[in-house]
């Protein structure tokens, strides 16, 4: 599925980066392998890795950005669909906006009758995206149920045809193009090996800060969709060992602490 979002899209020149941690490689898939090769006939590459699902899903976040040459870089979760338009327009609101992130994030359709109002409340940018410090549990940090069931989607339907916006957020999931120097610049996924083996977070974390130094925002519409398949990250129980946002007022401190107001206590994070 995100392979064939990934072979129609109209922006040519670039580089997939594969992390396959399933039990039987994906490279045996013939399906698999004639993507691959429509891609590299659009004048792009794929390279492809398998590799066991040891560490955690950071730890295959910053092996993936180890392993990346570009100046941007698309963290494409692997149960999202691209329309044809989505990569280029990603670039070009990072090169305008010089931003740290832009996210797209996927809408569910099997919502797509489930009308939810109150979580559809969106602040757009009317300017240039700027810094801002967001804290878990504090003022704009519930943006992210805008990113529920199918609300994006129901968002965008109320929008000029053809017309692009961008908007606040707490963080993105799933489909987020990165300006790979600002996000080396706030250590990437190097924290890795400071989560338990189940973990969440991580993304919010890396973003958190990118938007207190440049200003991050999502794309809407954003084209994308999910699959809506359950998540591959959970333990046994079901649940989570860890969440990386324990590691947010130290990240400040270390990455991007203008003065000393910027970093407040733990206690805060609740």
């Amino acid at each position: 599925m995100v392979l064939g979002g990934v072979a129609g899209q109209r922006f040519t020149d670039y580089h997939v980066i594969i992390s396959d941690q399933s039990d039987i490689p994906v490279a045996s898939s013939p399906v698999i392998q004639a993507l691959q090769r429509i891609i590299e006939a659009g004048d792009s590459q794929v390279t492809l890795h398998h590799r066991p699902p040891v560490w955690g899903i950071a730890e295959q976040r910053e092996y993936l950005l180890d392993n990346a040459r570009s100046p941007y870089v698309l963290f494409l979760d692997d149960d999202v669909y691209m329309e044809p338009w989505v990569v280029g327009q990603l670039l070009d609101v990072i090169q305008t906006q010089n931003c740290g992130f832009v996210g797209a994030f996927p809408s569910g359709l099997s919502y797509r009758e489930d009308w939810r109002p109150k979580q559809q409340a969106i602040e757009f940018w009317t300017g240039k995206v700027q810094p801002e410090d967001l804290w878990p549990e504090g003022p704009g940090w519930e943006r992210w149920n805008l990113h529920r069931a199918a609300n994006l989607f129901h968002v965008s339907q109320k929008l000029t045809k053809n017309t692009h916006h961008l908007y606040k957020v707490a963080w993105v999931a799933c489909c987020v193009l990165y300006d790979r120097e600002k996000l080396s610049r706030v250590g990437g996924f190097s924290f890795w090996n400071r989560l338990p083996r189940y973990h969440s977070g991580e993304e919010v974390l890396v973003q958190n800060l990118l938007m207190r130094l440049w200003g991050g925002c999502g794309m809407l519409p954003s084209g994308t969709y999910s699959s809506e398949l359950d998540s591959t990250v959970l333990n046994d129980r079901g649940s989570v060992d860890g969440h990386a946002l324990d590691l947010l007022p130290e990240m400040i401190e270390r990455y991007c602490a203008r003065n000393p107001s910027l970093v407040r206590s733990q206690d805060f994070l609740g």
